[in-house]
């Protein structure tokens, strides 16, 4: 034990003298962080923040692991400064346990020296599971480091290590997710990614990071980074050599193999099992509703008491929820440290809420008997929904319990779409406009805007043929409606998903309701009926920000609903243009 106290001290002291070593561990890496700092905008988003360290600490780890470790080692044995010690009374084990633990000691108050100045620079929160965060990161410096360890046993010469290091470093460091989101990767190198160490490391940080898990719930991880650390030192003991004329084959390169093997079953079973991409998909979207946003100078309907309408304010949203509202001026977004929507001639609602629809049928023609392709279908409904500014909608319980599970899919950010709320039974009587307006023979729906935007051509003809079919229109005009939530029944024949509510609110106001009342039964009146009141459905310090911007003022003109110029979603400013493409 003296021995590797001895030979850790020494190194440290040697390390700490050395300004290079000082330079690439602190002042560069602050380099980096502040220019990726304000170049991502992370004053603005937490999510970009966390992505910031995360890069920051990955390239630490990498370089230290490979260049600290990896480059270093090779070159005390080309020096011949290992020759020295081979007379001296000291085995490899404590040299190469010396490299780890200087290596993880030197690096280890950078965690905490960018923690810092991300919370002071860019007020990022103190992770909720910091030491797990440390944890991580410990793991991930001592496997890599091990990692370096291999290769400088394993490879004869300076060349041989720059060559072997950079076919390992630039493809982790490209394909972990620290430089380019894993998400934007095509799937098949997504599906490679899984075999890197890195990419595992990276994993690990953001659940920590963005979604506040612990490390109990990033095990796996840890535990392929420990079970790599621990066969690169039995291994490197096994190789080590003292001076540069011991030269191994070409083929003990293959050792590396023997390193990586923990991430090699690991990858088998990502490719087979595909739980990082959904990972992948739900950290990207938690990292999107991280962003601060300030809604600005914008008419906004409340939906609260009798509907108050502020006629020009702004709404702050930070972390996915309501953080204030401001009445005329407001602060600049700089000061809030917030991303600006200029909202001018827009008026800003609560999502739309339909509190009833049958999620389980088309509204184009019959449920899919598949249950593979019957999920697609159900899944592009909701995404058609969001599309159309509906938030949330009520659906009973289908055959298949499909539901369900998209339910649970969305609330966890692994896909895009409309809350899913299960059980809401409408009250008897209740009753649908747009509905009865296609029983009697009106189908002026499938003419609308939207509808010819979420509904594929080919169900488009489909709905046309089975209009073509029904008796023509009565002309009758549509029946008052007293104030209660909205729904729309969409999914039986005739009422696709999606842009229905935009016609039954319509039909609502030409009934003689006001647009007023017809807002209200849309947002905080379904709110309330699915059991979400204060949560959505109003606008309000607290509540979630799920939220529906669209051009002009449909307190004049309800047709301007479907005048859709934003749709935000717990925070998220959602993609619209490709939430259809991803439920082909």
């Amino acid at each position: 034990m003296k021995a590797y106290l001895a030979y850790i001290k020494s190194t440290l002291q040697l390390t700490i003298r050395d300004r290079l070593v000082l330079f690439f561990n602190y002042v560069m890496p602050l380099v980096f962080f502040i220019a990726f700092g304000e170049g991502f905008g992370a004053s603005t988003s937490t999510g970009a923040m966390a992505q910031v360290v995360t890069m920051v600490l990955m390239l630490g780890v990498l370089g230290t692991g490979f260049f600290g470790g990896g480059m270093r080692a090779t070159a005390e044995r080309e020096a011949g400064i290992l020759r020295r010690f081979k007379v001296a009374p000291i085995t490899p084990a404590p040299i190469l346990v010396g490299s780890l633990f200087t290596g993880w000691i030197v690096f280890l108050p950078t965690v905490v020296f960018f923690l810092v100045i991300a919370r002071l620079r860019y007020g990022m929160p103190v992770p909720e599971h910091w030491l797990s965060l440390v944890v991580m990161v410990s793991a991930g410096v001592l496997a890599f480091r091990g990692i370096g360890l291999i290769i400088a046993s394993v490879v004869n010469s300076m060349a041989e290590s720059q060559v072997v290091i950079q076919l390992l470093y630039l493809p982790m460091l490209m394909l972990s997710g620290a430089t380019i989101p894993l998400n934007i990767l095509p799937d098949w190198l997504q599906s490679v990614a899984q075999f890197l160490p890195s990419t595992h490391l990276y994993m690990g940080m953001q659940n920590i990071l963005v979604r506040e898990q612990s490390l109990a719930q990033n095990w796996v991880s840890l535990f392929a980074l420990v079970a790599t650390m621990l066969i690169a030192l039995l291994l490197s003991v096994k190789l080590f050599r003292w001076e540069k004329e011991d030269v191994l084959k070409p083929t003990a390169k293959f050792w590396l193999l023997g390193v990586l093997a923990p991430f090699v079953a690991l990858g088998m079973y990502q490719v087979y099992s595909k739980d990082n991409l959904k990972e992948t998909q739900i950290l990207a979207r938690q990292m999107r509703r991280g962003q601060t946003w300030l809604i600005k100078d914008a008419r906004i309907f409340t939906g609260t008491g009798a509907g108050r309408v502020i006629e020009r304010g702004s709404v702050l949203v930070k972390g996915g929820r309501i953080e204030a509202i401001f009445e005329g001026a407001a602060p600049d977004a700089k000061s809030l440290k917030a991303e600006t929507l200029e909202a001018s001639g827009k008026t800003v609602l609560p999502g739309l809420i339909d509190t009833s629809v049958n999620l389980f049928q088309p509204g184009t023609g019959a449920p899919d008997p598949d249950g593979a392709r019957q999920t697609l279908a159900m899944e592009r409904a909701l995404g058609a929904y969001l599309y159309c500014g509906v938030t949330a909608i009520g659906t009973t319980a289908d055959p298949m319990k499909i539901a369900k599970e998209l339910q649970r899919r969305i609330g966890a950010g692994e896909m895009a779409g409309a809350e899913v709320i299960l059980g809401w039974t409408p009250p008897q009587g209740s009753r649908s406009l747009v509905l009865l307006d296609a029983l009697a023979g009106n189908y002026d729906l499938f003419k609308d805007t939207l509808t010819q935007q979420v509904v594929k051509p080919a169900d488009l003809e489909k709905l046309r043929a089975w209009a073509a079919a029904r008796p023509p229109r009565s002309g009758a005009a549509p029946q008052p409606l007293p104030p209660g939530p909205m729904m729309t029944l969409s999914g039986l024949p005739g009422l696709p998903h999606g842009p229905a509510i935009h016609r039954e609110m319509k039909l609502r106001v030409a009934a003689g309701a006001a647009p007023k009342d017809v807002l209200l039964d849309a947002t905080a009146r379904a709110a309330q009926a699915i059991g979400a009141a204060g949560r959505l459905g109003v606008i309000q310090p607290g509540a979630e920000a799920t939220l529906l911007i669209v051009e002009g003022n449909p307190l004049e003109d309800i047709t301007v609903t479907e005048r859709i110029w934003n749709v935000l979603f717990q925070g998220e400013r959602v993609r619209r243009d490709s939430l259809l493409e991803e439920k082909k």
